[in-house]
């Protein structure tokens, strides 16, 4: 935590302080899938549509396991991350992984 003391540790979080959630995915520990998402930001989403914003975070945890053993790992992971399509080599044959379709383009859950 940036500025603190033994007498501050607990206080919170200055509002112009940026709170950073990173995810990553590694293989062999060599990073081959990043993003980082601002609380500010995520708190906002979840505001507006709690359920859609859990389902996309669902499709982290869930993308990487439903592509482990596919051909093309990295484009497999980062297609089902994308749209929720798991692809061998991120393209052909491919299996649904949800039914949330591209977040841009995604209807509101509520």
């Amino acid at each position: 935590m940036p500025d603190v003391s033994l007498f501050t540790a607990t206080e919170p979080i200055p509002a112009d302080t940026p709170v950073i959630i990173r995810y990553s995915v590694e293989v062999g520990g060599l990073p081959v899938y990043n993003e980082s998402y601002d609380v500010d930001k995520l708190a906002s989403e979840v505001a507006q549509d709690k359920a859609r914003a859990l389902g996309f975070w669902a499709r982290r945890l869930l993308a990487p396991i439903a592509v482990r053993e596919r051909p093309g790992f990295s484009a497999a992971l980062t297609r089902a991350i994308a749209d929720g399509h798991v692809c061998d080599y991120g393209a052909e044959p491919c299996e649904q992984l949800d039914s949330l379709g591209i977040p841009s383009k995604a209807k509101s859950v509520k």
